[in-house]
């Protein structure tokens, strides 16, 4: 505080803030939405959760480690909730939770990592080929249906499967560099459906799999931590189960109708990102199909944000919501992207751009509940692919009917006070997901040292 050259560049210094400006740009785009937000009374909320874990085999140079991925999906039926929920008149009845807390799965996945040789392979040939084994697993089959299958199905959808001999294939394209050479294919290449591999052809001693479509070898490192490349891998997973869940489900008539109603949410924004991101395009078209065939109140899909500069912005603007929204509205703020780039991404490189373009198919949305908590909430664009003007269609409310009042209304319906700004669902759903670094992870680290040795 005594120095000279401390107080002299404060001096020179001037922010660029008009507070009125601010507030009033804020409120502009704050909306009462208080009377639009509907409780859901039925149907199912299915929420889907995912954690991994890096367990060391050796502590020393080289490096030798798995990846153990661990996947959790939960599904309440909402009229049995309210039975139970006080706030609806219900009574809390030990065995109606108890058997609410068994609708679940969990999903273990093992994937290899530096060091490990699977079969004779290399690491990185190993982590490729763990990989696609994950994806033909008999783990994530559902309705007779594989995750591979949803996986091809999904780039069917976008255009990215080809039929040689009556026999479908994915096509992995031209542009895409080799995961064994790191060249450039210079052409498509056919990965047949039912064999799942084929020769690459600038290895052909090698094999390409159905799941290289992902690219997730590309983070791959042969030695030190695969951290991102696990992060990366359950990202894609659980975005994947999401759509193997809804696919499979609407694969035939009689399982469409459990649609009906149906809320899925994620925990954390609607993008794929890093290398799996192309996902994002049949992930939008698919939704919006099966919302087009289910008779009754299409399904609704969601994500719920915690943290992160959106929730950030929602709490620092939040004594001003309180100032002019009293305590008990529901407040809603639609992050368009001139919002988005004026108050929150204040360095965004093109403004111009569409916000998530490459990554995300839901729209953001910042709300202060009812209770005075602030989520950022993500709902699936009521569209099947982007095009001109769609940084005006995304946050135009009309086009998202009810979906906006019914996402709020599962948040407000599931908020628990025994978390800081989460939900019942997602809490069960991380419960049944999470792997503790203590001490769950040193029993993982023996447990794998004991099968594979020191």
């Amino acid at each position: 505080m005594k120095d000279a050259e401390v107080t002299a560049l404060f001096q020179r210094c001037r922010h660029h803030l008009d507070p009125e400006a601010f507030a009033g740009e804020v409120l502009r785009a704050a909306i009462d939405y208080t009377d639009e937000v509907v409780r859901p009374l039925e149907g199912l909320v299915i929420a889907a959760d995912g954690s991994n874990y890096e367990a060391s085999i050796s502590n020393g140079f080289p490096s030798a480690r798995m990846g153990l991925l661990k996947i959790g999906q939960v599904g309440i039926d909402i009229a049995e909730y309210h039975k139970i929920d006080p706030r609806s008149g219900g009574t809390p009845d030990p065995i109606t939770i108890a058997k609410i807390e068994r609708e679940k799965n969990t999903y273990s996945v093992p994937l290899t990592g530096a060091g490990i040789h699977l079969d004779g392979h290399g690491p990185r040939e190993s982590f490729r080929k763990s990989t696609f084994e994950a994806f033909r697993s008999k783990r994530f089959e559902l309705l007779g249906g594989k995750l591979e299958t949803t996986l091809v199905d999904l780039f069917a959808i976008d255009g990215a499967t080809e039929a040689v001999n009556g026999r479908r294939h994915l096509k992995l394209p031209s542009t895409m560099s080799c995961p064994i050479t790191g060249e450039r294919f210079g052409h498509d290449v056919l990965v047949p459906e039912d064999i799942g591999e084929v020769p690459s052809p600038h290895a052909p001693d090698s094999p390409l799999y159905l799941t290289d479509i992902l690219r997730l070898s590309e983070a791959f490192a042969e030695e030190g931590t695969n951290q991102q490349a696990y992060t990366r891998a359950m990202s894609a997973l659980e975005h994947l189960v999401l759509a193997h869940t809804i696919m499979r489900l609407d694969a035939d008539e009689h399982t469409r109708a459990i649609l009906n109603g149906a809320i899925f949410l994620v925990d954390g924004p609607l993008g794929i990102f890093g290398e799996p991101a192309k996902l994002h395009r049949p992930m939008m078209k698919m939704i919006n199909d099966v919302r087009s065939r289910v008779v009754g109140l299409p399904p609704l899909v969601m994500g719920v944000t915690k943290s992160g500069r959106v929730v950030e912005h929602g709490k620092l603007i939040q004594p001003l919501l309180l100032e002019h929204f009293p305590r008990g509205r529901t407040v809603l703020i639609p992050v368009s992207d001139e919002y988005r780039y004026r108050y929150i991404d204040f360095g965004a490189k093109n403004p111009e751009k569409n916000f998530g373009n490459d990554t995300y198919y839901g729209q953001s949305f910042l709300v202060r509940s009812v209770s005075d908590r602030i989520f950022e909430l993500n709902i699936a664009y009521p569209f099947a692919e982007k095009g001109a003007g769609f940084q005006d269609r995304k946050v135009d409310l009309s086009a998202y009917g009810a979906d906006i009042g019914r996402a709020i209304g599962v948040v407000e319906l599931f908020e628990t006070e025994l978390y800081a700004d989460a939900n019942i669902v997602q809490h069960l759903a991380h419960r049944c997901a999470s792997i503790s670094h203590r001490p769950a992870g040193r029993t993982l680290d023996m447990f794998v040292r004991s099968i594979i040795g020191a």
